[in-house]
């Protein structure tokens, strides 16, 4: 009797996604925490607030400059999480991750399907294993970034379409639900519209006028259902969020990270890793006739991005999956009509060794980082203890960065976000003073742009008398615990906890110290 079973094989998908499952796997359980501010607070802590029953941004007059369907998701499995009794913040975050990990598979899956239609096994089998173990895509298809979940909905409409244009069938329908998945992809990340309009344009171009018409009827009705349909139920008129999103940004295109046009241009170069990287920027130049809609849907995406004063470097993650196919593709096709690399292939092979060396030990890297530790895990000791009123988190620096209070395992507020009030979702509990119950806990921040007369007044604002402490570093510790003592009369401060920042936050804090603050926290319990 054959058996079928398992078999390691370069070429087999199958191999392929169970070595990228195994990665996102440790980086799911192993890297606690989060990457960016976007990935906690403007989809983890809305998401917690709304299975608390939390009206966070519904009660603001504008929209949110960020993705409710995908805040939506992760609340609705926050839900699921909580019905079966789990509380822990950090075990939710964990299953959450875990629900990444094995979403961000169809990432590895249709980026092998779509070069296996272009290409061949070899160069699908070479694509595969580039966003399996490519140093940042575990570590990243593991946090909650809609630059990252976008991708899957981009490739699958990209596969619909290619497998129906090579099998010849000319099905309408096609072109339809891709329509649809790219309007998906826009509601969760509205940038990866210059990805449809790079392909809308190669259809125009092909006088495929009846797909590009399904096509921007899917893509048309899906946003209505999921963008317009909500703005008009929650705000003043439809598809409020898509204008008022362009709007901001362009009013606010300086007010974030700057650069020069060849920003991103050096981006690619060093998130790729050189110079492997060069070989698939060159490869992907070569690829204009091999598959166009891919190629200037990938190209508008990248001139838009660099000509556009904001330049997140996050901004152009949706582009790299894209960008490794036709890249791939070209390079290999390129190499093998090479005298020079025919020649070579030494030195071709040690570079791809070098690559593939050096990607699988930052993948592992960051698979066992505990990202902004000195952020999380003090609010998260603090979850443990029952007797939590209310904390201070104080800073020797400026100003203190906004606290993840989703740590604290419970019903919470941060003073700066309750001020805000209709933002957070909040005015209800203005009104009646629910917040005035002792178990509901503040977290309050001062650092050295704010006064202790003026904390003084936020914590008579909402009747709150904090009972532990968080110092950030321990510069000057004595003088800033001075300045506070007044504040609690006759009390004294004891040391609970010291956490130190992670290995990786120490080393981002020493590449760039200014966007990097982080220190060491130290837990102090306000005692008799």
């Amino acid at each position: 009797m054959n058996r079928s079973g398992f078999r390691f094989s370069y070429t087999s998908l199958q191999t392929i996604l169970l070595v990228a499952l195994v990665f996102r796997l440790l980086a799911a359980l192993f890297s606690k925490g989060y990457a960016f501010h976007d990935d906690h607070f403007c989809v983890i802590r809305v998401a917690q607030n709304w299975a608390y029953g939390i009206p966070h941004w519904i009660e603001s007059p504008v929209p949110p400059k960020h993705s409710m369907l995908y805040a939506g998701i992760n609340a609705a499995f926050i839900w699921l999480a909580e019905s079966v009794g789990v509380q822990d913040p950090i075990v939710k975050t964990t299953f959450l991750r875990l629900v990444h990990a094995f979403f961000s598979l169809l990432i590895v899956y249709y980026s092998y399907r779509i070069t296996e239609l272009i290409a061949s096994a070899k160069d699908a089998a070479l694509v595969g294993w580039i966003l399996s173990l490519l140093w940042f895509m575990p570590y990243l298809s593991v946090k909650f970034m809609a630059e990252i979940v976008c991708i899957v909905p981009v490739l699958a409409g990209f596969y619909l379409l290619l497998k129906n244009e090579r099998a010849g069938n000319n099905n309408p329908w096609v072109a339809l639900i891709a329509g649809l998945l790219f309007g998906v992809a826009f509601t969760i990340r509205m940038h990866t519209i210059l990805f449809a309009g790079g392909l809308g344009l190669v259809l125009l171009f092909e006088k495929k006028i009846r797909d590009s018409i399904l096509f921007t009827l899917g893509y048309l009705a899906i946003v209505a259902v999921i963008v317009g349909i909500p703005d008009y139920l929650f705000f003043e008129y439809p598809f409020q969020y898509i204008i008022g999103y362009f709007t901001h940004n362009v009013d606010n295109a300086y007010n974030y990270i700057t650069g020069s046009p060849f920003k991103f241009m050096l981006t690619t170069f060093g998130f790729l890793v050189p110079p492997v990287s060069l070989m698939l920027m060159w490869g992907y130049i070569r690829t204009w006739k091999i598959e166009p809609k891919i190629f200037l849907a990938v190209l508008v995406f990248f001139i838009a991005h660099s000509a556009f004063p904001n330049k997140q470097e996050r901004f152009i993650l949706p582009m790299y999956p894209l960008l490794v196919i036709l890249g791939t593709i070209g390079w290999n096709r390129f190499r093998a009509q090479s005298a020079f690399w025919s020649k070579n292939m030494r030195l071709e092979n040690g570079l791809w060794k070098f690559f593939w060396s050096a990607n699988l030990l930052a993948a592992l890297a960051l698979a066992f980082t505990f990202t902004k530790k000195d952020r999380v895990e003090p609010i998260y000791y603090l979850s443990k203890k029952q007797d939590v009123r209310s904390v201070i988190v104080e800073s020797s620096s400026g100003s203190v960065k906004q606290v993840p209070v989703y740590y604290l395992g419970r019903i919470a507020a941060d003073y700066s976000d309750f001020e805000k009030g209709n933002i957070l979702g909040m005015n209800e509990w203005k009104l009646d003073k629910t917040y005035l119950d002792n178990g509901f806990p503040f977290v309050f921040s001062i650092g050295a742009d704010k006064s202790t007369e003026e904390l003084q007044q936020e914590l008579l604002m909402v009747e709150k008398q904090p009972n532990y402490i968080i110092f950030k570093g321990t510069e000057n510790l004595e003088q800033r615990q001075e300045r506070l003592k007044p504040l609690f009369s006759d009390k004294q401060f004891v040391l609970e906890k010291t956490i130190e920042p992670s290995a990786f936050d120490r080393l981002l804090h020493k590449l760039n110290p200014k966007a990097h603050r982080d220190e060491t926290a130290l837990i102090y319990r306000v005692a008799d």
